[in-house]
Parts: C-alpha cells; sequence; structure tokens
C-alpha cells in the first residue's frame, strides 16, 4: 500500500501543476515558476501561452476588454481567442499594482501579446498557458524590447510597448527614450506618446530633452501631443512656451491646437497673446483654428470678438468669421448673420 501512495506522489509531482493565474479560467495551466526569465521559458511554452506577472506604476488602473458601451455596466472580460471589442482603462476601473502578460508562441516567435489586469477575467477556451509568475525587471523589460524591436505583428509590437510604459522601474522610460531617439518612423513616435500618456513627470523630463536632440520634422512635432496627455501644469506650461517661440513654425502651430483641446483654461489667454506676437501667416491661421476649438462658446465668442474689431489684422478676422461660420451653435451663427448684414 505504500508503494502505491508513494506511485502516486511522484506521479502527482511530476504531472502538469493548476496555477491561479490571476481571473484566468477554462485553461491548462502549466506552473513553472522557477523561471525568472521569460525568454528561457519560450522553448517549454512553444505552441501554448507564456504568462507572467509584471508590476505597474502606482495608480495604474487595470487594463481591461470591454465589451458593448463603455458604461459602468458593460461587460467586462478578454479572451486568449477572439479580439475583443475595445480595450484599455476607465476611471472606475480597480487599481493595479502588477498586470499580466499573455503571449501566444508559435515557431519561436510571438504570435499575439495580452496585457490585462489581475482583476479582469480571461477566457482561455481550453489554452495551454505556461505560468513563471514574477519576473525579474531586467528580463521582463528586454523581453518586451525584443518584441517591440521585431518584425512581427504590429498588435502585439504595440502591446509590448504598452507594457514597457507601465512598468514600475525607472529603467522602463529610459527603454522609451531610447527608441523615440534611434527609431525614425512610428514606432519612435509611439514612444514618444507613451513617455508623455504613462511616464507622468519622468516622462515629462525626458520630452523635455527630446525636445533638444530631436531634428525638426514629424516625430519632434509629436511631442505636442505626448505633452497634452501628460496632464501636468509642467506641460501646459512647457506646450506654451513651444507655441510662442519654437523655431519650427509647425511645431508652434499644432502645439497651440493641443493647448485648446487639453488645456482650454489656460489656453484661452495664451493664443490671443500668440495673435498678437506672431508673424507667420500659416501659424495665425492655426491659432485662430484652435481658438475655434475652445469648448462651448468661449471660442465663438472670442472669434466674434476678433471679427468686429477693426483693430484685428485683415486675415485673422477672415480666419475668425471663416470657422464661425462652421459653428453649430445658433446664437454664434445669428451674431454672424448680423455682423455681415451691417
Amino acid at each position: 500500500m505504500k508503494t502505491i501512495w508513494l506511485t502516486l506522489a511522484l506521479m502527482i509531482a511530476s504531472g502538469p501543476v493548476c496555477a491561479q493565474v490571476g481571473e484566468l479560467y477554462d485553461a491548462n495551466v502549466i506552473e513553472k515558476t522557477s523561471i525568472s526569465d521569460p525568454a528561457k521559458a519560450v522553448n517549454a511554452a512553444e505552441g501554448q501561452w507564456l504568462a507572467f506577472s509584471m508590476p505597474v506604476l502606482g495608480g495604474s488602473r487595470s487594463p481591461c476588454c470591454w465589451k458593448g458601451k463603455w458604461s459602468d455596466m458593460g461587460e467586462v472580460g478578454c479572451s486568449l481567442k477572439n479580439m475583443h471589442q475595445s480595450y484599455g482603462t476607465r476611471s472606475g476601473s480597480p487599481l493595479a499594482d502588477n498586470v499580466i502578460i499573455y503571449s501566444e508562441i508559435k515557431g519561436g516567435q510571438v504570435l499575439s501579446l495580452r496585457v490585462v489586469g489581475e482583476s479582469c477575467p480571461v477566457e482561455g477556451n481550453g489554452a495551454q498557458v505556461t505560468w513563471i509568475g514574477s519576473v525579474e525587471n531586467a528580463a521582463g523589460l528586454d523581453w518586451l524590447e525584443t518584441i517591440v524591436r521585431s518584425d512581427g505583428r504590429d498588435s502585439a509590437t504595440g502591446s509590448a510597448l504598452h507594457a514597457v510604459a507601465m512598468h514600475r522601474s525607472t529603467e522602463a522610460g529610459q527603454r522609451l527614450y531610447s527608441l523615440a531617439r534611434e527609431a525614425n518612423d512610428d514606432l519612435s513616435e509611439e514612444a514618444i506618446f507613451w513617455l508623455g500618456e504613462a511616464r507622468r513627470q519622468e516622462g515629462f523630463r525626458l520630452l523635455k530633452q527630446l525636445l533638444v536632440e530631436l531634428p525638426r520634422g514629424d516625430r519632434r512635432r509629436q511631442i505636442n501631443f505626448a505633452l497634452a496627455q501628460n496632464n501636468t501644469p509642467a506641460a501646459a506650461e512647457l506646450l506654451h512656451e513651444l507655441s510662442k517661440s519654437d523655431p519650427d513654425p509647425e511645431q508652434r502651430g499644432e502645439a497651440m491646437f493641443w493647448l485648446a483641446q487639453q488645456y482650454p483654461q489656460q489656453a484661452q489667454g495664451w493664443l490671443l497673446e500668440v495673435l498678437n506676437t506672431e508673424r507667420d501667416e500659416d501659424v495665425l491661421e492655426q491659432a485662430v483654428f484652435a481658438i475655434s476649438q475652445l469648448p462651448g462658446e468661449v471660442g465663438d465668442q472670442i472669434l466674434l470678438n476678433l471679427a468686429r474689431d477693426d483693430q484685428t489684422p485683415r486675415k485673422v478676422r477672415r480666419q475668425a468669421l471663416f470657422w464661425l461660420a462652421h459653428s453649430d451653435n445658433d446664437s454664434s451663427v445669428a451674431a454672424l448673420t448680423e455682423l455681415l448684414t451691417r
């Protein structure tokens, strides 16, 4: 009898071990938590999903997939088999200390990649999942950066870059910065975006550094958008400075647009200030357009004031009239009609 029980114990110990992987269900999980480097688990996970846990920045919301409308009543949950309808976080999403990275491995390559919070339900659809638990920070970042820099599928690359941006280690920001500097394509612009969106003060510092280092062009102008997503007082102030004095006219014009979109309260006075100091006609057009984007009736009222003021340069007045004509506000249209029929 002792021999039988010993044999059973050995069979159980040598077989697959079921582990709890976040809120994953309907999956066959094999635990290999002795592996701390995802790259060293690729062979073991061939033809399966490789999963590991990664620490994220404080204050991060748990990313998940949403079915239907983005509301508190909407269904929530991702799938390893099917593509999700909507993905991301909301203000009501739970805070996350960690996220789980699911990577589908085929032919030694990452076919697809999911980044979800530990509280996000994941339908496995009977998939085989190799779970290695928490990994070393540098090893996890190396693995993700390898995927980002590969010529693989765009969805896996984008998800891996998102995961790098969320990583708690300060090294993650430096990796985004390196990608922004070294690449000269969409990857560089996405890295710039995530510096602004995810890395907060650290990201702002690195974006400011990139403004000095990058040459004039699309990559450098992407910093405007990243600053708009940074949502810090310092980012708004830097956008203001760019709109006033950057040597690239296109950079100045785009900075005004994002000021109006993301920082409308400050932008009102700043945009009028630019109208009084800017000499480039194309940038002036951008400034008037930015004013038209201010929320509510604020923008329309400023445009009306510009159109009525005989001291306003003729080109600016014409642009103000043009954008007023595109207003959906009945009172603004009425005021424009009255102005034109004097």
